[in-house]
């Protein structure tokens, strides 16, 4: 597989990912799978209902919680 990624000076949001997410599966011959951690905008509104109209296309895993000490919930 691959590996992308972008750097943002500042703040991500939600439109900002998106067009990163547009951009990962305009470039891929098949679904692309995407791993994300707990970032607050990783579970926008805006980003959830475009993951909704494009799961044929993206698949999105999310990284489990973490606790100070170190338990994975």
């Amino acid at each position: 597989g691959k590996v992308r990624f972008q750097i943002y000076d500042g703040r991500m949001n939600a439109d900002q990912l998106i067009d990163f997410l547009k951009r990962l599966i305009k470039e891929a011959k098949r679904k692309v799978i995407l791993i994300l951690d707990n970032l607050r905008v990783h579970y926008a509104k805006l980003v959830k209902e475009w993951l909704t109209k494009n799961t044929d296309k993206i698949e999105i895993f999310y990284l489990p919680a973490y606790s100070r000490n170190g338990k994975i919930f």
